[in-house]
C-alpha cells in the first residue's frame, strides 16, 4: 500500500527552505502520496512545488466545496464535512478539521514551521499523539 505524507506548515512561510524541498524531493521519489491543505504559505508552496515536478500524487483537502487553493486539476481533491457546531466557530478553528483529518489519514508528517503558528504545533503535537512519523523543519 503506497504511504501518505501530510505536509503542513505556516500560511507565513512565503519560500519554501532548501530542507523542506529536500524532504519532499524524497516523497517524490518514493512516490508516496502527498496530503496538502488548500491555505496559502507553505499548502500553495508545496502544490506549486509539486506541479513544478510533474509530480500529481497529491489530495487537496478543505472543508469548503470547492478549495481554496488548488494549483493543478490533476491532484485530487477531499471535502472534509465539519459540523454545524464547528462551523460556527472562527476560520482558524474550523480549519483544524481539516488537519485533523489529514493526519488521521496519514502515515508521516512534514511540518514546516515558523516557531509561532498556533497551527503547525498543534499538528505535532497530533501527529506525535497519533504515533505518526514526524519530521519538523524549522524556518524562522
Amino acid at each position: 500500500m503506497n504511504k501518505k505524507v501530510f505536509i503542513s506548515g505556516s500560511i507565513s512561510i512565503k519560500k519554501l527552505p532548501k530542507e523542506a524541498q529536500k524532504s519532499i524531493d524524497n516523497i517524490i521519489n518514493k512516490n508516496f502520496e502527498i496530503l496538502v491543505g488548500d491555505a496559502k504559505g507553505v499548502d500553495s508552496l508545496v502544490q506549486r512545488y509539486c506541479a513544478s515536478r510533474g509530480y500529481y500524487n497529491v489530495k487537496v483537502y478543505s472543508i469548503y466545496d470547492a478549495p481554496r487553493n488548488k494549483i493543478s486539476d490533476k491532484f485530487r481533491f477531499e471535502k472534509v464535512e465539519v459540523s454545524e457546531s464547528v462551523r460556527r466557530k472562527r476560520e482558524s478553528e474550523r480549519q483544524q478539521a481539516k488537519d485533523q483529518a489529514m493526519t488521521r489519514d496519514c502515515d508521516y508528517c512534514l511540518v514546516i514551521w515558523n516557531g509561532r503558528s498556533k497551527g503547525s504545533y498543534a499538528n505535532i503535537l497530533r501527529a506525535k499523539e497519533l504515533k505518526k512519523g514526524l519530521k519538523v523543519v524549522i524556518n524562522n
